[in-house]
């Protein structure tokens, strides 16, 4: 992990939660160090005491430059969502990665929300084309997919199956085009190599829709007719810190909108696929609110639903919300219930922590099941890996998650060796260090270098982790679907490897170049013109002055240049405040 004194570190588009970097720090560092660490960001008053006589460095995290994108616009047709169809936005730069079309990669948004039209994760910048839609509910008044939004159910998968068929060829949008029509006139894509990359939550209705709409090639033949709905082209999978299974969806362990971790949790647990908690101090408070006036509130400003189901460590009966931790429920669309993870209710029920009348604000045993299984993409690996025999993995962790708050990121090591269990083609932790030194313009040692098909050990996580501060978290998953759909072009699962596969530029960096060549050229012509400008002055005003000598024999006046300003002294590499730069 980088530290940087007085600067936050920085995740995909944006900052990564500073009270998760905090709770981070306080459970690995010193007291001590956590003080002279968090003083500049949580007191401000107090930095200059802390850099007296020093400029703060200047921040470390690498941005590349950025190609221009534009996007192209339509619905798709479905049964899911009302009016014209699902509002589909496709990014793409003017350049392709391959010279038989641009890879298509459909983006699975993050959060809970029905919007992905707003989010982007820069893959047109590595040559393919990005892929975003809106659920039914989600996107704006003047573009966006109409209909009642299900909190990524039933109706959220067979919209998102219907943006797949249509990216993939397999089904036209409200104007009868396929996609290949639709971007003909702008840039050549190739709908022969199509992934998904699921964004955060978005992996697990990523995992639900392939489950639910692919095909197991055990069963089928390539002479029978395939389905009109079926996905079977889904090629590759680029996971963003992906919270798959119902104890990280919602968040149940510690998030970054926790104040705790839940400390009855057996760390290192979930890499062995049973994830452990003791649950023998849970405790049911029926008046108490877990988040009041925010994710459970019907309208802003009102409280949510009653009830909060905690660890009394203390067994006083009553919820300390600073001392002991409480578990977070996913809710219905109608916000009248909450759904537990299936094993936190089945805890329940078999301690009778509720009593002999069960809530009837609470999801039963059985309802939370039926709840989860639209919702955790964990249950469908075994079917998907069956389904999907040739498909490519990658998986994203850093150093800080962008929302769990564990230490041996249970998730990650979950999921990851989940699919190594079941036997997937292709299975890799962290993009290849070549791609992302490629990308980022930096040394490939800055990053991991991770071998493919290697169980994860939560003893040494840590080592094979992408590290805070060097690149934001969106440069990583470029190179992470650069990769794939690389391996993919190329058939090459080769390790290691020392270069990409197939090298590509976005032509940034030389357009780049060649805007500073001309912005060089304009100040250099303007100088040499306003030195012609003065120098003619000069001239005019010797010409005015009488002769006050006589001038040597030979010589027709004044020649003699005016006298030249005394050059000021070097800085030696001082800065403009005079004090040496570090």
């Amino acid at each position: 992990m980088t530290l940087q004194f007085g600067y936050e570190l920085k995740s995909a588009l944006g900052q990564k939660c500073k009270l998760g970097i905090a709770r981070f720090l306080k459970q690995t560092l010193t007291p001590a160090l956590v003080l002279t660490l968090a003083l500049p960001s949580f007191a401000p008053a107090l930095a200059p005491a802390l850099a007296v006589n020093s400029d703060l460095p200047p921040e470390s995290m690498h941005v590349p430059l950025l190609a221009t994108e534009k996007s192209v616009s339509t619905y798709v047709p479905s049964a899911a969502a009302e009016g014209q169809g699902i509002a589909v936005n496709v990014i793409y730069t003017g350049k392709a990665r391959f010279k038989d079309g641009a890879p298509v990669a459909v983006v699975a948004p993050g959060g809970v929300g029905p919007d992905g039209l707003s989010f982007n994760m820069h893959a047109a910048q590595v040559g393919a084309v990005e892929v975003r839609f809106a659920f039914p509910g989600g996107g704006t008044p003047q573009f966006g997919t109409k209909g009642t939004f299900d909190n990524r159910g039933a109706r959220s998968i067979e919209a998102f199956r219907d943006v797949l068929l249509f990216a993939g060829g397999r089904k036209n949008d409200y104007k009868g085009r396929s996609f290949e029509e639709l971007m003909a006139p702008v840039i050549k894509v190739n709908p022969a190599n199509l992934g998904i990359v699921g964004w955060d939550n978005g992996a697990n209705i990523a995992l639900v829709t392939m489950a639910k709409y692919g095909i197991d090639s055990k069963e089928s033949s390539a002479q029978e007719a395939q389905p009109q709905d079926v996905i079977d082209f889904v090629k590759w999978l680029a996971l963003y810190e992906a919270p798959v299974g119902s104890m990280f969806s919602p968040a149940n362990l510690g998030s970054s909108s926790d104040l705790l971790r839940n400390k009855h949790y057996r760390e290192g647990s979930a890499a062995t696929g049973n994830l452990l908690i003791d649950y023998r101090k849970l405790k049911w408070k029926e008046r108490a609110f877990r988040n009041p006036n925010k994710f459970s509130g019907k309208k802003r400003g009102l409280p949510g639903i009653k009830g909060v189901l905690f660890f009394d460590d203390n067994d006083n009966d009553i919820w300390e919300e600073s001392r002991e931790y409480a578990f977070n429920p996913a809710l219905d669309t109608e916000l009248t219930k909450q759904y537990f993870p299936p094993q936190v209710t089945a805890a329940c029920q078999r301690l009778k922590v509720f009593g002999d009348e069960w809530p009837t604000n609470v999801a039963t045993v059985a309802q939370t099941e039926e709840y989860f299984s639209e919702r955790d993409g964990s249950l469908y690996i075994p079917q998907i890996t069956s389904q999907f025999p040739k498909l490519l993995v990658s998986m994203f962790a850093s150093a800080v998650d962008h929302n769990q708050q564990q230490l041996d990121h249970p998730h990650i090591c979950f999921l990851y060796n989940l699919f190594l269990t079941n036997k997937v083609r292709w299975l890799r932790l962290n993009p290849d260090p070549c791609y992302m030194g490629a990308i980022s313009g930096l040394s490939a040692f800055n990053f991991v270098n991770n071998k493919p098909n290697n169980p994860l050990d939560p003893s040494t996580l840590i080592t094979q982790l992408e590290p805070e501060g060097i690149v934001p978290d969106y440069v990583c998953m470029q190179g992470m679907v650069a990769e794939l759909v690389d391996r993919l072009k190329t058939r090459n699962l080769v390790y290691p490897i020392t270069q990409p596969l197939a090298p590509y530029s976005s032509g940034a960096a030389e357009a780049k170049a060649e805007a500073d060549a001309k912005h060089k050229a304009a100040i250099d012509a303007a100088t040499k013109a306003e030195k012609l400008k003065e120098s003619g002055e000069s001239g005019a005003e010797i010409e005015e002055k009488p002769e006050t000598k006589a001038q040597p024999k030979g010589n027709k006046g004044n020649t003699s240049a005016p006298t030249p300003k005394s050059p000021q002294k070097p800085l030696n590499g001082a800065n403009k405040s005079g004090k040496k730069r570090n």
